[in-house]
């Protein structure tokens, strides 16, 4: 009898340490991760740029842009924008 009531406690500690973590806020104000991709024709992000973008800045059709990666939206920073036509 004692036994089993050794083991209920543990149970009951486990079950109670496990909600408790599973309320701890998680953090809102950390950042967005932002990357920068190629733009498909249609205006969807493409292949991820690595290292310098390849696009010559010579027309008026974006060729790469950055991205937040968790909305999955451009960020619309100015110097992230490159333009057509591509090497």
């Amino acid at each position: 009898m004692k036994n089993l009531r050794l083991q209920l406690e543990i149970v009951v500690i486990a079950i109670g340490s496990l909600a408790a973590i599973s309320f701890i806020p998680t953090d809102r104000s950390a950042k967005p991760l932002l990357q920068e991709f190629y733009v498909n024709p249609d205006g969807t992000h493409g292949a991820q740029v690595t290292g310098q973008s390849n696009c010559l800045d010579e027309s008026s059709h974006i060729c790469s842009q950055e991205y937040n990666t968790t909305t999955n939206l451009p960020t619309g920073n100015p110097e992230k924008i490159h333009y057509f036509p591509r090497l």
